[in-house]
């Protein structure tokens, strides 16, 4: 092996790890995003629970708590994109018929042999 096949076989790790640290800088990204929207998501859980018990306690009617519900059900949406880039990121799929979590290039479920 010569220097330049040296130089070339170093020159493609330092790509690949640069490569992968770049996707593992995504992921922690990803990962916070859905960590503050579920953070956001309880706080407006505790918020319609005290409003519920508040009514209880002044034996008055509870307000509407319709649009809390709103944004809850937008913020979970947003948590799902979010889990489902995660998901690609990760190089994988899921079977339509098991379920079963397998990599892209698989053309068939190893779980139950559904075709892809």
């Amino acid at each position: 092996m010569d220097f330049q096949d040296v130089k070339k076989v170093v020159s493609d790790a330092a790509h690949k790890v640069a490569q992968k640290s770049g996707e593992a800088v995504e992921y922690g990204k990803i990962k916070y995003a859905i960590y503050d929207i579920q953070n956001d998501v309880n706080k407006i859980f505790t918020s319609i629970g005290q409003e519920v018990y508040e009514s209880y306690k002044n034996n008055s009617e509870c307000g509407d708590v319709s649009k809390s519900c709103e944004t809850i059900d937008a913020k979970k949406e947003e948590i799902g994109e979010l889990e489902a880039k995660l998901f690609d990121l990760k190089n994988n799929k899921k079977c339509h018929d098991c379920g079963k979590i397998t990599k892209k290039e698989d053309a068939f479920c190893p779980a139950c042999g559904a075709n892809f």
